[in-house]
């Protein structure tokens, strides 16, 4: 399994290993094989004399010499020389501890026996490569001392049982000392390739990072750093580039005055094994680079790995993040306040338009307070869901609804803001289904701001809403014949806040985030926003398409009809709720005052007070028949209360726990959740129109009465 291929990378390294080996081995073989014969002919002049075994003592120099010039040769040979070399002087070396053994010291033919083995596995079976040259070198082993010990004292076939066993066992010996020596050195030098490839593996991961990593000694100096860590180093030493930075501590926000990084440092290398600490930001060539280090061993000494990560992009996106939440944080709360007085406004308007005293005059007032108020509200509405989708806040709400009847809601409302009679308004729709499954307010949002926005920049022609479906695309375009748009314009379309100029008998209002909401909306219902087409003086055309599941008489139970609005009767009867009373909670007091003005004015009686501490004291005193809850309010919120109020009941601390309807400014269906998080049964968004308001109220009495 060893030998099957010499071409092995294993095989090649330790191929290159013995190659190299053989110089030294060679060069130790050498100095032996001079100085032992020379130490032979010494030992034998001294105890022998001068005059005697000549033939001894010229084979013995005869060795010196033969060794001594090959050692001299050999060093300026290349390796395949070399290795011959070794061969031959092996076999030599047999050749003369057999002729040593048996002509002239037989009594240390035992010695010279073991000296001939060592010289074998020392000088040639280590550089065997093969089964085949193996097999070949210890029959050749065998051979030579097969024929010196028959020539010692000759075989005796009459019993050869000894002769074979002990040429056996000379063949085996000399094949597997071979062959394991071999497999031993494979081992190694897989284990070896084995490491190194790891080795490879890790530093082509810590040089592919892009943190800076850097290992320093005792003294700080680098003992290894990754590309990246010789980069943000530049050929600086450690202590330059380290003392040369600015150093935000861990746990400061301030620049650490007459302490760098070295200082905790030296407290990092005088802990234990394995310690790591968080050292904090060095600010160097602007650029922000947070730290960390860990105490090791590299090369079995104590050392510091340093992990250097660039923050820069980091800490600016959280800057960014940070002010775009606090910017949006501003819009809801900006936009809230707004809304709530202009909704008591409403309420108030509302209230007086059932008065039967109004002149014809103070009914056309009441109306532009009215529309300007719900314009208004308009404009608050859109920095509204501009902060929610600028902060991820906005929530799309899927639901099956009928497109048809959205449709002719939108056209309803646009014809109404009309008031030029030289415009038509006309739909065209194509294969739409029955039903559509998507978020039937957004979709509504869209088509509103661009056919108002084709209203207001169209003096006479035509404005066409065409609406189509298409493998579950829905495909929705506003042409206009009105003045049209420059292509260099286009871009300015979708910049918050930012208008076009524009002719001068046209004077679009709006603070300029329709479309950008518009385009954004788009997208978050899976488009790829409004794509605009037009000419100057001859119109424009605005269009998007969203993915939507179409469908066509679903059970009507899982249907929730677009603006569901309940319609009540002109005549409703007051009478049904003159027993009832209803405690509206509000903390500012004209909104209250509004609220509970317009239920009495339908024949609710009505009460209300100005903190949640002070609906708790109302609902243990007396039963009210409903709750209208506000949100947002000092003391104790609208939420907490709820829940104050349901665990009071569970509790027996109040006897009767009336339906509680939150009312609340906020738009956001985090909003509603929240709501209904806090146990509140249902929600109404101010200002409500007064006939969706009584038939909640209604809907809830009467649910809590057959409950």
């Amino acid at each position: 399994m060893y030998f099957n291929s010499e071409t092995t990378e294993e095989a090649k390294i330790l191929d290159k290993y013995k190659q190299n080996s053989i110089r030294k081995r060679l060069e130790v073989g050498f100095i032996c094989g001079c100085s032992i014969p020379i130490f032979h002919i010494i030992h034998d002049i001294f105890f022998n004399g001068l005059h005697t075994n000549y033939a001894l003592r010229a084979v013995l120099l005869g060795m010196s010499l033969y060794y001594y010039y090959f050692m001299k040769i050999m060093q300026k040979k290349p390796n395949s020389y070399v290795m011959t070399i070794a061969f031959m002087l092996t076999e030599f070396g047999n050749l003369t501890m057999g002729v040593m053994g048996i002509l002239f010291y037989r009594e240390c033919l035992v010695f010279y026996s073991q000296t001939s083995a060592l010289l074998f596995v020392y000088f040639e079976s280590f550089l065997i490569l093969s089964i085949k040259t193996l097999v070949i070198m210890a029959v050749k082993q065998t051979i030579i001392w097969a024929f010196f010990s028959y020539w010692t004292s000759g075989f005796n076939f009459s019993d050869p049982a000894p002769y074979v066993t002990g040429i056996a066992s000379v063949f085996m010996l000399y094949f597997f000392i071979a062959y394991f020596d071999y497999v031993k050195d494979i081992k190694l030098c897989k284990s070896k390739i084995k490491n190194r490839n790891m080795h490879k593996n890790i530093l082509s991961v810590v040089e592919a990072i892009s943190d800076c990593v850097m290992v320093l000694d005792e003294n700080f100096n680098i003992i290894f750093a990754n590309t990246c860590g010789k980069s943000i180093l530049n050929n600086k030493s450690p202590h330059d580039f380290f003392t040369n930075s600015e150093y935000y501590r861990k746990y400061f926000n301030t620049i650490i005055c007459n302490i760098n990084i070295y200082s905790d440092l030296h407290i990092l290398y005088n802990s234990n094994l394995d310690t790591e600490m968080n050292f904090g930001i060095l600010h160097h060539n602007d650029e922000l680079f947070e730290w960390k280090g860990k105490v090791i061993k590299w090369n079995e000494k104590l050392s510091i790995i340093l992990c250097g990560r660039n923050v820069t992009h980091v800490v600016k996106m959280e800057k960014e993040s940070n002010e775009s939440q606090y910017k949006s944080a501003i819009l809801r709360t900006v936009t809230h306040e707004l809304r709530t007085p202009a909704s008591a406004v409403i309420s108030i308007v509302q209230l007086i338009e059932t008065s039967q005293q109004l002149s014809l005059d103070n009914i056309e007032r009441l109306d532009i307070i009215k529309n300007s108020c719900y314009y208004q509200l308009c404009l608050i509405n859109d920095l509204l869901d501009y902060a929610q989708v600028i902060s991820g806040c906005l929530k799309i709400s899927n639901i099956y609804f009928n497109i048809q009847q959205m449709l002719m809601d939108c056209i309803k409302i646009i014809k109404i803001q009309l008031h030029e009679p030289t415009v038509m308004l006309n739909l065209i729709t194509k294969n739409l289904p029955d039903l559509i499954y998507s978020d039937p307010h957004r979709i509504k949002q869209i088509i509103l701001n661009l056919l108002s926005n084709a209203r207001k920049f169209t003096i006479k022609g035509t404005i066409l809403l065409e609406i189509s479906y298409e493998k579950s695309w829905l495909i929705i375009k506003c042409i206009d014949t009105g003045i049209g748009i420059q292509k260099d314009k286009f871009e300015m379309l979708f910049v918050p806040f930012g208008k076009i100029e524009c002719s001068k008998d046209i004077n679009p209002q709006g603070i300029g985030l329709g479309l950008v909401i518009s385009d954004m909306l788009a997208k978050e219902l899976g488009g790829e926003g409004i794509k605009v087409e037009s000419e100057v003086n001859k119109g424009s055309c605005f269009s998007f398409s969203i993915p939507v599941t179409g469908g066509s008489n679903p059970d009507d139970s899982d249907i929730a009809e677009e603006n569901s609005r309940v319609n009540i009767p002109s005549i409703y009867t007051k009478s049904m709720l003159f027993k009832d009373e209803v405690l509206v909670v509000d903390d500012i007091c004209f909104n209250a005052e509004a609220m509970t003005q317009m239920l009495r004015s339908q024949g609710i009686k009505t009460s209300y007070v100005l903190n949640g501490e002070d609906a708790i004291n109302q609902l243990k005193d007396k039963k009210y028949s409903c709750v209208l809850m506000d949100c947002e309010m000092p003391i104790m919120d609208g939420w907490e209360t709820t829940r104050k109020i349901r665990q009071l009941y569970e509790k027996k601390y109040i006897k009767y726990l009336p339906p509680i309807i939150a009312c609340t400014a906020h738009t956001s269906e985090v909003i509603i959740l929240k709501c209904k998080e806090a146990g509140m049964d249902d929600a109404i968004i101010k200002p409500c129109l007064i006939e969706v308001l009584i038939s909640k109220i209604r809907y809830w009495i009467n649910k809590k009465e057959f409950d």
